[in-house]
């Protein structure tokens, strides 16, 4: 390996040695069910689809866990990147807490 190979990879942040980290981008989690919608005006800077589908579960606890009896069944959280094209489907009725489905 040449000096300037080494240079770069101690440069290059963390994760695997040799591998460029995933940029961060911007998601928008919206909420939809049963002629209903929570928007997601604010939005949240990620790197992963894994964090993309933990982020989209926790979102999904969150309103189910804040808003009386409802019937989640038909409920999905849409994910959406910046440009508003759609990236992950998730029914609220996938979401899983400690291993089990909510």
């Amino acid at each position: 390996m040449a000096v300037s190979d080494r240079a770069a990879i101690a440069v290059g942040g963390c994760g695997e040695v040799g591998k460029t980290p995933m940029p961060r981008r911007l998601y928008r989690f919206h909420c939809l069910g049963g002629g209903d919608a929570v928007f997601d005006l604010q939005g949240r800077w990620l790197s992963s689809i894994r964090e993309v589908r933990q982020h989209a579960d926790r979102v999904a606890l969150g309103l189910m866990t804040g808003v009386g009896c409802q019937d989640w069944t038909v409920w999905t959280v849409d994910v959406r990147d910046a440009a508003g094209r759609p990236v992950l489907f998730r029914a609220f009725t996938a979401v899983r807490v400690d291993g089990q489905r909510a």
